[in-house]
């Protein structure tokens, strides 16, 4: 019987090597007016694929140039549609982001297959096995109750949607489970209402006790108090919000990786909001302050604080048969990058 083990995830790449090739795509896709981008794409994925180590092994992926191009060809033409009857033929764009929205569970499907396929270990490709009709319950069916409960079932269409992904993905032959309940949906949510609702309500009775406190304001004064109070207000919900997103964002990927099997392997991920705030935080800060230049830093960076707290569980890696996959497209993927679809975790 063999003993568990447990797997660190490994990322090796350095913020120096990846700016090369960062600023080399960037020229070439000016320079070909964006075709260029589809091997900028391949060619970035292999590289954070093949600096992402587990047991000694790289991860590999298989996905080619052309399949992105054409899969992004046709995403574009949607958009440049869309784009171009705006103006001019407002129904046209309209029946166009209504079939979008209907397709929506096919583009989700497709696209989640597609980066599975696209993505292998040891020789053993990924998979996706989600169904169409699943992503529709899940991705349109669900959201009506959020809007029909005022967003009071706000968690527990987070918990479904995540348990969709979580118990349709596959390693070879075997397919993964979610071990999860909806609870800690609910406590999340809760708390991240709470801490929007103790910020706001803070900034509101200061601006009140303020008005209070000082009821003989001239008309010009007042005027100028209510600017200053819709600048905060605006200030304060810019702030708060992105830092609402990732306790949510941050949470869920632990309560993805924590209860999600693979058989007899477990998963285990030790992200903390406190961290992910800060990188996000100093990540923009620098970008700012020099021109986007630290984009791929800020890439790798990242990419390196996710595979140190993520650990595989595990007596042994090996015993996984091999299953073949159908050719699979990038259409999916490419509409749900193009239209900035939020679909997987992490």
């Amino acid at each position: 019987m063999h003993s568990i083990k447990h797997y660190a995830v490994d990322f090796t790449g350095r913020g120096s090597e990846y700016f090369r090739i960062w600023i080399v795509n960037i020229a070439l896709s000016i320079i070909t007016l964006g075709i260029y981008s589809a091997w900028a794409k391949v060619r970035t994925m292999r590289w954070f694929y093949g600096h992402t180590f587990l047991d000694n092994h790289s991860f590999s992926y298989l996905a080619t140039p052309m399949q992105i191009l054409k899969g992004r060809l046709i995403a574009a033409t949607l958009l440049i549609l869309y784009v171009g009857t705006s103006k001019f033929a407002p129904l046209v764009s309209t029946l166009i982001i209504v079939a979008i929205g209907i397709a929506s569970p096919w583009i989700i499907v497709a696209a989640l297959r597609f980066g599975a396929r696209q993505s292998a270990y040891r020789g053993l490709r990924f998979n996706f096995t989600g169904t169409v009709g699943e992503a529709a319950k899940v991705y349109l069916l669900m959201p009506v109750l959020t809007i029909i409960t005022f967003g009071l079932a706000l968690p527990y269409v987070a918990y479904t949607q995540l348990k969709f992904l979580a118990t349709h993905y596959a390693y070879g032959t075997t397919t993964t489970s979610y071990s999860g309940s909806s609870k800690p949906f609910w406590k999340l949510y809760l708390f991240t209402l709470a801490f929007l609702a103790v910020v706001w309500g803070m900034i509101g009775a200061l601006i009140y006790a303020y008005m209070v406190t000082h009821p003989a304001l001239s008309p010009e004064t007042h005027k100028q108090m209510i600017g200053l109070a819709i600048s905060v207000g605006l200030l304060a919900f810019y702030i708060t919000i992105p830092i609402a997103v990732a306790i949510i964002k941050t949470q869920t990927i632990n309560l993805f990786y924590n209860h999600l099997h693979l058989e007899d392997v477990r998963f285990h991920s030790t992200q903390r909001v406190r961290d992910v705030l800060w990188i996000y935080a100093t990540n923009l800060l620098l970008i700012m302050i020099t021109f986007g230049v630290y984009i791929p830093f800020a890439s790798v960076r990242l990419a390196r604080y996710r595979s140190l707290h993520l650990e595989i569980i595990a007596a042994n890696l090996d015993e996984f048969a091999v299953q073949s996959f159908a050719t699979t497209t990038a259409v999916g993927s490419e509409i749900s990058d193009l239209f900035d679809m939020d679909i997987g975790v992490a």
